[in-house]
């Protein structure tokens, strides 16, 4: 039997929040788990509720944004992954999104079937971007247009997740690395875990062949 895709939304828009919610609902390959018109109710919820597989989240809700929810969210839950869903498409806002750990942004006038498979991507650990993102993200990342509406890049590496890697190609231990960091064995891990997941590697050897490829390349060509 087929895994259902676990979701909530967060939304404060009542109408397109119900829609989007019946609409999903209904669709076999979906389980809505829950939908919030603010962030409180939802975070609460995500610590009583551990089985969710993707968020899709407004970037605009009352008491708390979405940027910081992104940060809330996966605080209490590393391996979710967020969608944002906006009205917005301002670059600055995308690349802070992605910062703060999303890996998908979709402007709420996309097509559904675009909403669907970028659901569909996230669920699988890619990233996604609709088509009118998809550029600016590829530009910022020095990355090529490919005319194809579903978008994988290299995801977005945080400073303490650098920091990690660091160490780990250093052959830090959890406990070293923590000590150095200010931070528990436990984070550590899950700092790890979530890299994991992020970088699409099984393994700390995988974690090392990526900073060697990616992160200390590029220190040594911008000089840092």
């Amino acid at each position: 039997m087929t895994k259902t895709i676990k979701t909530i939304i967060i939304e404060d828009e009542s109408i397109f929040r119900k829609s989007l919610s019946m609409y999903l609902r209904n669709r076999p390959e979906f389980e809505m788990v829950g939908d919030f018109d603010d962030g409180e109710p939802a975070l609460q919820f995500l610590k009583r509720k551990n089985e969710v597989n993707v968020v899709l989240l407004d970037l605009n809700l009352p008491t708390i944004d979405g940027l910081e929810m992104t940060r809330k969210i996966l605080a209490i839950n590393p391996d979710i992954s967020i969608l944002i869903l906006s009205h917005e498409g301002e670059k600055s806002l995308i690349l802070q999104a992605l910062k703060n750990g999303a890996q998908g942004y979709v402007t709420k006038d996309a097509p559904i079937d675009e909403l669907l498979v970028g659901i569909k991507a996230l669920a699988k650990g890619n990233n996604y971007f609709s088509s009118n993102i998809s550029a600016k993200v590829m530009v910022q990342f020095g990355g090529r247009r490919t005319g194809i509406a579903t978008t994988k890049i290299r995801p977005f590496i945080t400073n303490r997740e650098q920091q990690i890697l660091e160490f780990l190609y250093k052959e830090y231990t959890n406990r070293e690395i923590a000590d150095r960091l200010f931070i528990s064995p436990r984070t550590v891990d899950t700092h790890k875990r979530n890299l994991r997941k992020k970088l699409n590697v099984k393994s700390s050897v995988g974690l090392i062949k990526y900073y060697l490829n990616h992160v200390r390349t590029e220190k040594v060509v911008s000089g840092i």
